[in-house]
């Protein structure tokens, strides 16, 4: 690859990298792990020869950034930090940002892949008989949008819903009400929010494939569907929390206590207690297994359909 050339064909990309980077830095948004991990899932998004794909990896960046502004002061102290002081988001490590775009990461290197396949054997080969079964060229795509979709609509979810005015409820026993930030609890707007999220993502995407070069189409039902998926996603994202995922609380306020960076929070003697889940993947693993498991489902649904994404 000449780097020059590639630097000339991608001129916008880079420009909005840096200038992301650069406001990262200014604002601690993330830690220098994560501008290094985030420099490089830009760099795999921009080698996807559609466009669309690097500004959706944008699109869920800013939106992001959105909703975690939204009532960030009041946020701050509903939760603790396991480190001392008020919870709420702090910088993004690098686990952080291949938690939420890692499994978008492999899809993309793919359909890539099978993109530039020469005689295009690979890129053309149904997955099974019928002449209206979708390639792995129209599903992929698809794959890589739900995955947005999914973290979007988590993202919305989490930001939004901790601020709802009802108390969440555990999502394996909706009977029971749980403290705020509690791994597997949702709330009603919180819901309302990542469908939100998902719709505007799924939105987007098909904006954006339509008016760039080439022009690609995204059938009106594979549109509904990754909507629906990422909203669904979001309710994945609690499942996997409140069973997978434990939730420390302390007990002196009953305020769900949380580790830097996604990592797992360490019990102090007579200080905190596990609330719910079994302590078998970290917040990052959650989101990483989430995005993954709805893409993956997300796909088999547009596939048992026989939709999907194609040139128009």
């Amino acid at each position: 690859m000449d780097i020059k050339v590639f630097a000339q064909e991608h001129v916008s990309q880079i420009t909005a990298t840096t200038g992301l980077v650069t406001y990262a830095l200014a604002r601690k948004k993330l830690t220098t792990g994560g501008i290094v991990a985030g420099c490089l899932v830009a760099l795999v998004h921009m080698i996807h020869p559609w466009p669309t794909v690097f500004w959706l990896l944008i699109l869920f960046f800013l939106l992001g950034t959105v909703v975690t502004k939204i009532g960030h002061d009041a946020k701050a102290h509903l939760t603790l930090s396991s480190t001392g002081g008020s919870g709420g988001e702090g910088a993004r490590t690098s686990a952080q940002v291949l938690a939420n775009t890692g499994f978008a990461c492999l899809l993309i290197l793919a359909h890539t892949y099978l993109l530039n396949s020469s005689p295009f054997i690979s890129s053309n080969l149904p997955i099974s008989p019928g002449p209206y079964t979708p390639t792995l060229t129209k599903l992929l795509p698809v794959g890589i949008i739900a995955q947005y979709a999914a973290v979007t609509a988590d993202t919305f979810s989490s930001e939004l819903g901790i601020l709802a005015t009802t108390q969440p409820f555990l999502i394996t026993a909706p009977w029971k009400q749980v403290s705020r930030g509690t791994n597997g609890g949702v709330t009603i707007d919180g819901l309302m929010y990542g469908a939100l999220g998902s719709f505007m993502l799924t939105l987007g995407a098909i904006v954006g494939l339509y008016t760039s070069a080439p022009k690609i189409a995204m059938d009106p039902n594979a549109a509904a569907v990754v909507t629906i998926m990422g909203m669904i996603g979001s309710l994945i994202d609690s499942l996997f929390g409140a069973v997978l995922q434990a939730t420390v609380t302390d007990r002196s306020t009953g305020k769900v206590v949380e580790g830097p960076g996604g990592q797992r929070v360490k019990i102090a003697a007579g200080g905190s207690r596990v609330q719910t889940g079994y302590d078998l993947l970290t917040n990052n693993g959650v989101n990483f297994a989430m995005a993954a498991t709805t893409s993956v489902l997300t796909m088999g649904v547009v596939h048992l359909l026989g939709i999907g994404i194609g040139l128009r």
